[in-house]
Parts: structure tokens; C-alpha cells; sequence
């Protein structure tokens, strides 16, 4: 028999794995496979594979673990954030997940695309993220984003990282302001929370009257810095729109404490999607768009931000 695949934006998916999904959604929903309709792939998710599939009447979303998010992911810590997302109002999509095998079934939200040149959504996105950031968190899973970054180092091949990887010139500079950053940032006094840690426009679900932050992968106990960081770096933003962001998130201007503290956050994220972006690229899938983003706000904002401190 012919093996029948899906392409999605996070890899290709199999006959064995759309076996495995259409088992699943039968063994949580206890229905037939013939009742699940029209499974197809949405174009969105980079760690995963993400399809909507229809049944008895409603709309939903699949996500299946891509190519090595078993080493990126720690579905545990996923799980406790995503219930503390949903005690906050954030994110109130979740069907079923497994902790153990990484596949996720949430209802499909009817939406159109986040846009970063769009006011409303700008504030709406960037002002869910503060109440995200001020809700009374009852865990204290942390996400350790250097920690995090170092286990990825480990796991990429010597000759595609770093100065070795043609697209990133003049790494060990950035790496050396960025590592120099991580401790001066920890004087700043800025109250680590409950985070998303991928917080850009592709995990936003909007529409005119809804919006949820989903996908809580990298989530954590963390500085609302790596959230700020994440959104920013998910678009190409201008120095003005930067700190437009940074209004809307405070609600007043930043102080010179926040505006250096979430300059250095910035950095700090570009240069850890960095390592995310070399691991994916080692491993036979290409990245994208995202690639230069990452790399030009760890190098521009690094420098910025160290000379705040300095």
C-alpha cells in the first residue's frame, strides 16, 4: 500500500501518524472514523504539525509533535502552564492532551490572521500578555531560557553552529553581550510570572470579538521580558514600533529600569530562537522567514541594552 502524506508548515506527516491520529481523535470523542471530516493541514506551527479536522457539527484543531520536539518540549511543564492559561482566561481552547506522547485537540477558534501593522490588534495582543503576565500564578514550573538554549547547543552538530553557521556572522559577540545581559537583567527588579514564551502573531487567535494566546510549549515561570521578546521578534519591527510596543504593554512610558530590562529581554530572545533556529536547520528542516529576525534583534538590541547598563 502507497504511503499517503501530509505537509504541513512543521514537516511531513505519514500514513502511520495519520493512522495514529484518527485512532486518537476516535479514542477521545468515542466516535467512528468515518464521522471525522475533512482533515487537513492549517498553515501555522513550526515545532508541529497542527491540522483542523470536523466533527458532529464542531470545528477543531490537532496538533501532532514534530521533528525533535521531544528534545525542545517538556510536555509536563506544558500541561501545568496550559491549566494556569486557562484559570487566567488566556487560553480557554483545550479538548485533551498527552503528556507522554505530545499530541494536543483544541476547538477550532473562527479567525483571521494577527496583524502587526494593525492598532487594535497590536494592543488587544500585547495588553493580553500583560494580563497574562499579572495573573496569580499557583505553579512555579520555571523556564530557564539559558538553561534551555545550552541543552539545544548540545545537541546541534559542531560544524552548523555558531560562527559556523553562514547566516549568523560575528556570533560569539552576540553571544558575549547576550550571556553578559542574562545577569545584569536579574538587578533590575522586574517580578518573574507565568509566561507563553512563544508569544508571536501565529499563536494568537483573534477576531472581532475573541482573542486566545495558545500553544504553551515554552511556557513557564519566567521574565515577562521573554513573552515581550517573543512578540517582538516575530515581526519586523522598527526601533519606533519597538518602544510603541513597550507603551501599550506598561500602559505609561517605560523607565529607563524597564525600557534597558525588556531591550535586554529582546536580545536575550533573538539569541535563543537562534539556537532554536540552528537545531531546526541541523535537523533537515528549513526555518524561514523568522531566521533573520531572530538574528538581527540579538544583535541590535544587545548592544543597545548593554550600553543602557553600562
Amino acid at each position: 500500500m502507497s504511503d499517503t502524506t501530509i505537509q504541513t508548515t512543521g514537516g511531513v506527516i505519514h500514513q502511520k501518524d495519520i493512522d495514529f491520529i484518527y485512532d486518537t481523535i476516535c479514542e477521545v470523542f468515542n466516535c467512528n472514523k468515518k464521522q471525522i471530516l475533512d482533515l487537513k493541514p492549517l498553515q501555522k506551527g513550526l515545532t508541529n504539525s497542527v491540522l483542523s479536522f470536523e466533527l458532529n457539527g464542531g470545528k477543531y484543531v490537532f496538533r501532532f509533535p514534530g521533528l525533535g520536539s521531544e528534545i525542545l518540549v517538556d510536555r509536563g511543564r506544558e500541561s501545568m502552564i496550559q491549566s494556569q492559561a486557562y484559570e487566567a482566561r488566556v487560553d480557554t481552547t483545550l479538548v485533551a492532551m498527552s503528556v507522554s506522547k505530545g499530541w494536543k485537540i483544541a476547538k477550532f477558534v473562527e479567525h483571521r490572521d494577527f496583524d502587526y501593522n494593525n492598532v487594535s490588534d497590536i494592543y488587544r495582543g500585547v495588553r493580553l500578555l500583560n494580563k497574562l503576565h499579572h495573573f496569580s500564578a499557583k505553579v512555579r514550573w520555571e523556564f530557564d531560557v539559558k538553561e534551555k538554549w545550552e541543552s539545544i547547543k548540545a545537541m546541534i552538530p559542531e560544524d552548523k553552529y555558531g560562527e559556523n553557521f553562514p547566516e549568523y556572522p560575528g556570533f560569539n559577540e552576540i553571544r558575549d553581550r547576550v550571556y553578559e545581559l542574562v545577569e545584569l537583567t536579574k538587578q533590575d527588579g522586574i517580578p518573574r510570572c507565568i509566561t507563553h514564551g512563544d508569544a508571536r502573531d501565529e499563536n494568537f487567535l483573534i477576531n472581532d470579538s475573541e482573542i486566545y494566546l495558545t500553544d504553551w510549549e515554552y511556557g513557564g515561570y519566567n521574565d515577562p521580558g521573554f513573552d515581550v521578546g517573543t512578540y517582538i521578534c516575530g515581526g519586523d519591527h522598527t526601533d519606533e514600533e519597538v518602544d510603541r510596543i513597550l507603551f501599550i504593554y506598561f500602559g505609561h512610558k517605560p523607565t529607563e529600569i524597564e525600557r534597558r530590562h525588556f531591550y535586554a529581554w529582546i536580545s536575550i530572545t533573538g539569541f535563543f530562537f537562534m539556537h532554536w533556529c540552528m537545531f531546526k536547520e541541523a535537523s533537515g528542516q528549513k526555518v524561514g522567514y523568522l531566521k533573520p529576525l531572530w538574528y538581527r534583534f540579538a544583535k541590535d538590541y544587545s548592544k543597545r541594552a548593554l550600553e543602557m547598563y553600562k
